[in-house]
């Protein structure tokens, strides 16, 4: 595992799953996201994991809004790191294949998904086969766009003991390894991995060499799981699509109120801030101007 005085912080600025009705300050829209993300970079946040809505509030991987988005997002002369997320769009007949689409927008990096995962919406079963051998189709695509992954695991200890080493092993991936740790979706997810201390330490554990971690957790385990990770050598992601509420029974008004917090106890920690272009250095992402030159974007 690599190391590093510098704390990258992300912030996941919606989600693809709850909106206005859960939380009347949930981003929606372009221009609204752009926001979110733009406040979130002013509190510290070197990153934003971004999913797309469209005009009716669904979750979309329709490029032309990612591109809308990163427009309004540069336009403000922020150059947070941006991350597109490749799970399915909420639109009648989306699948795993859509998350292709997304390429198309030239995002800096993506979330990769490792693991078959079962989510549980309104009563009914979701099944998203992230399989080996879509893996392998993504990974190549993101290869052949200069595009970096990072590899959610949602099949938790199988899915870095197993599955992250074979793509390793077998796809030509550059260092180093990006892996992120998604906890406590085990209320909408069959499968998913519950967030205590001692298996996030586990989780760590298995970290093939050449690699760095975030984490992530969802609702009242956001806070504590996070901490943690500072306190492992790893990274955080805090935001509206983990928690909808700052604290217990107060909903958050802002991605940035969320950066906030965990930047101040990451500095009392004794980490530094990283910043979007230490970001990019530490996970080997080009710079802003020649991403432009080699995209001609």
């Amino acid at each position: 595992m690599i190391t590093t005085d510098k704390l990258i912080v992300c912030a996941a600025i919606c989600g693809s799953f709850l909106g206005k009705e859960a939380n009347p300050n949930i981003p929606t829209s372009p221009e609204e996201i752009a926001e979110e993300a733009y406040r979130s970079w002013n509190e510290g946040a070197a990153m934003a994991h971004i999913h797309a809505r469209n005009k009716d509030g669904l979750a979309t991987t329709d490029p032309e809004v990612f591109n809308e988005i990163t427009r309004l997002i540069r336009g403000r002369n922020c150059d947070i790191v941006l991350e597109f997320s490749t799970s399915p769009g909420r639109e009648e007949g989306a699948s795993i294949e859509d998350g292709f689409r997304v390429l198309e927008a030239n995002p800096e990096l993506v979330s990769f998904n490792v693991g078959v995962a079962v989510f549980m919406r309104a009563g009914k079963e979701q099944i998203r086969p992230w399989t080996r051998s879509f893996g392998e189709r993504m990974l190549n695509a993101l290869l052949e766009k200069d595009i970096k992954p990072e590899f959610e695991l949602h099949g938790g200890l199988s899915s870095i003991a197993v599955d992250v080493k074979y793509y390793i092993e077998n796809i030509p991936l550059p260092k180093p390894y990006w892996i992120d740790f998604p906890l406590g979706m085990q209320r909408t997810a069959q499968n998913a991995t519950p967030y205590t201390p001692r298996t996030l330490m586990h989780l760590v554990d298995q970290l093939p060499e050449d690699s760095m971690f975030m984490t992530l957790a969802v609702g009242a385990d956001q806070t504590p799981a996070v901490v943690q990770s500072i306190l492992l050598g790893g990274h955080t992601r805090v935001g509206f699509e983990d928690n909808i509420y700052y604290s217990r029974g107060v909903l958050a008004k802002s991605n940035a109120e969320y950066v906030t917090r965990i930047v101040r106890i990451g500095t009392d920690l004794g980490r530094k801030i990283a910043t979007p272009d230490e970001t990019r250095d530490l996970l080997g992402i080009k710079k802003l101007q020649d991403k432009k030159k080699s995209t001609g974007k």
